[in-house]
């Protein structure tokens, strides 16, 4: 029983000294290790191949999941990485590790809204909208008959919901193109006075084109306008004709030729007459010229007929003298 008990006793020893050796081999071996996360700079450079300019770096790095990150520092690569480890005095405490976070998620750009609340497509504003006739001036009723010709240049449809048209002399009216409004590639668009309500005043007026972001895009002013006449574009240059072309391409004709065959020969005539003129004068002077002539030799025959008298008349009265 004694036996027993003094064995007991010493194995309770052993064991004690064993958890006491454990423990200071343990206390001592975290007293020398220098956590890299937490250690000053002092301590930093007892780390081989870690001096002060290193060191200072590391802390600029911190913090470090595990020693292999070391290589983020430069000048530290595989081969010195392996020395410090082998030296054993760098380490990374668990507590000192960096907690994992997830990475934020990219945010979203958020789609331009309608109302509702439906994804839209950003609208575009292209150019080549543009005005391209317009009648002031109908021979019919203005109320009834005026309009507006808009024209699209471009070789694509363009959408002109909430686009305006506006004048600009008198009472000022605003046309607002309505939802869905499309102009087709290289296609017009006619609106009547009913439609737009805007009054083109016949003494003069103007007009507007106006995107929805408030560029005004075409203009065109007008003075006088003349009845029955619209206001044409025509190469870049507006001017006044009697062939009106709504909704098509505008021409202005040539004259006719009966009226070029005429003013020709009224050109011919205003060219030739004073020629005719010249002609008679000339006549006229040939003919005066003989007349003349003729004049002086009647004159001249009848003074030799009348000396030819005479010197007889002399003749015979010295004959008669001599007989005597």
């Amino acid at each position: 029983m004694r036996n027993l008990s003094r064995v007991a006793v010493l194995l309770l020893i052993f064991f004690w000294l064993g958890a006491v050796g454990t423990f200071s081999t343990n206390f001592i071996f975290a007293a020398e290790k220098i956590d890299i996360n937490i250690a000053p700079i002092e301590d930093l450079i007892k780390i081989i191949h870690i001096g002060e300019t290193r060191a200072k770096e590391l802390i600029s790095l911190r913090p470090f999941s595990s020693l292999d990150e070391l290589t983020k520092i430069k000048g530290i690569g595989e081969a010195r990485l392996r020395d410090i480890k082998e030296q054993g005095l760098a380490w990374v405490a668990p507590e000192s590790q960096p907690e994992s976070r997830p990475e934020p998620e990219p945010e979203l750009q958020q789609e331009p809204q309608t109302e509702a609340g439906s994804l839209q497509a950003p609208l575009s504003y292209p150019d080549g909208i543009i005005f391209s006739e317009i009648l002031p001036s109908p021979e019919g009723a203005d109320e009834t008959e005026e309009w507006i010709e808009v024209l699209n240049q471009n070789n694509f449809e363009v959408l002109l919901s909430d686009w305006k048209i506006t004048d600009t002399v008198g009472k000022i009216t605003t046309y607002s193109f309505p939802k869905g409004t499309k102009i087709p590639p290289q296609g017009f668009l006619v609106l009547s006075r009913p439609t737009t309500k805007i009054t083109l005043n016949n003494d003069g007026d103007g007009l507007k084109l106006i995107q929805p972001d408030g560029k005004i895009v075409d203009e065109a002013t007008y003075e006088k306008a003349p009845l029955g006449q619209s206001y044409n574009l025509v190469n870049s240059n507006w001017s006044w004709s009697t062939n009106l072309t709504p909704g098509a391409v505008n021409f202005i004709p040539f004259p006719h030729p009966e009226e070029k065959i005429g003013a020709e020969s009224l050109k011919d005539k205003s060219t030739t007459e004073p020629e005719t003129k010249r002609e008679l004068a000339a006549i006229g002077e040939q003919i005066s010229k003989p007349s003349k002539s003729l004049f002086i030799l009647l004159i001249a025959l009848s003074l030799a007929i009348s000396s030819g008298i005479i010197i007889l008349v002399l003749k015979k009265k010295l004959t008669s003298r001599v007989d005597l």
